[in-house]
């Protein structure tokens, strides 16, 4: 377990996250995840997220599918970048935090290439199993 320290590309949030890489990261093939090319790391205590800075600048991408789900996409509204999803749905064992990976500041290029990654089959809801295809993601 390591303290990773994240930020957005202009610098004006910032948040520390408990977590460790390589334990694993996933992708999916969702219609968010593949227009984000979101890439994330799911803490193992949702506790171990801390905003450091710029909560008055946070953004929500709006939901546009499955409303009645506890799930916040939270981006940087001056500069755009992805930094975490929180929420808590039984089904992915109530609470969580996921890190947005490329917004970690400090993970190294070595982390980041051994870090192993689940694709998940998000388009057909069928989360908890492979991606039949990936190479485009």
């Amino acid at each position: 377990m390591k303290t990773y320290h994240g930020s957005c590309f202009c610098g004006a949030v910032a948040f520390e996250a408990d977590g460790d890489l390589s334990e694993g990261t996933m992708r999916c093939n969702c219609r968010f995840c593949r227009k984000m090319r979101y890439w994330e790391m799911r803490l193992p205590d949702p506790d171990g997220f801390r905003l450091v800075r710029g909560r008055e600048v946070l953004a929500e991408t709006p939901r546009v599918d499955a409303a009645d789900i506890d799930m916040h996409h939270w981006f940087c509204s001056r500069c755009g970048t992805r930094l975490w999803t929180e929420g808590d749905i039984a089904e992915m064992g109530g609470r969580f935090v996921q890190v947005v990976v490329p917004a970690l500041d400090d993970a190294s290029e070595a982390e980041l290439v051994a870090a192993p990654i689940f694709w998940a089959d998000g388009a057909h809801d069928n989360w908890w199993n492979p991606a039949p295809e990936t190479r485009h993601l």
